[in-house]
């Protein structure tokens, strides 16, 4: 295989581009033979999970982060069909398999938010069930627009802070919604100190 379809092959299996890019087109070769490193972002080492200097801006990148986290949780994660099953008359599904273990859901979440509050969103909204998580088969959440959010600083302490937010409805339907949001500085960086499921 030469060295064009190599490349090309490499950044479809990556996943770093579409197989309808055109990736597997040849292209010039400019007879450099160096591999170059593309950065891919990881959600929660960098970015949002990151800020350390917590403002009235910083803020809504933080909040729109643990929205998406918290949707991808109650969603069950990345499962579409997921297994269903009845216990004590309640219809319940499994969380896939990224999420499947309390500890691996525990991390997850901690990516936006304290221990204690993904500690307690874990313990109320979900089932350790022969030894997998899951939860009630049902849509949870609001379709607010966290990333159109304004805020207002409350209060703020060296470790602790308080912040207001406007938050338009969908499609401009109605009044903003007044959210407080309550946040804990963990090991240097901001974290939400609120369970998921009462914040959004």
């Amino acid at each position: 295989m030469n060295k064009k379809w190599m490349r090309g092959s490499l950044a479809l299996a990556l996943g770093l581009v579409s197989a309808g890019s055109g990736a597997m087109a040849a292209t010039p070769d400019t007879g450099s033979t160096a591999i170059k490193t593309v950065a891919v972002s990881v959600p929660g080492k960098e970015g949002p999970a990151t800020i350390n200097n917590l403002t009235v801006k910083s803020i809504i990148p933080l909040v729109v982060h643990a929205k998406k986290l918290f949707t991808y949780a109650s969603g069950s994660g990345n499962v579409y069909n997921p297994e269903t099953f009845v216990y004590n008359g309640m219809n319940y599904r499994y969380l896939s398999s990224d999420l499947g273990t309390k500890q691996q859901l525990m991390n997850y979440i901690k990516r936006a938010y304290t221990h204690n509050a993904a500690a307690f969103y874990v313990q109320t909204q979900f089932l350790e069930y022969k030894g997998r998580m899951a939860q009630v088969n049902a849509d949870v959440g609001n379709a607010l627009q966290y990333d159109k959010a304004t805020a207002i600083m409350v209060s703020k302490t060296a470790t602790t802070a308080v912040f207001e937010l406007s938050v338009p409805q969908p499609d401009g339907q109605g009044a903003n919604e007044m959210v407080v949001v309550k946040l804990k500085k963990v090991n240097g960086y901001w974290r939400i100190d609120m369970s998921p499921d009462t914040l959004f």
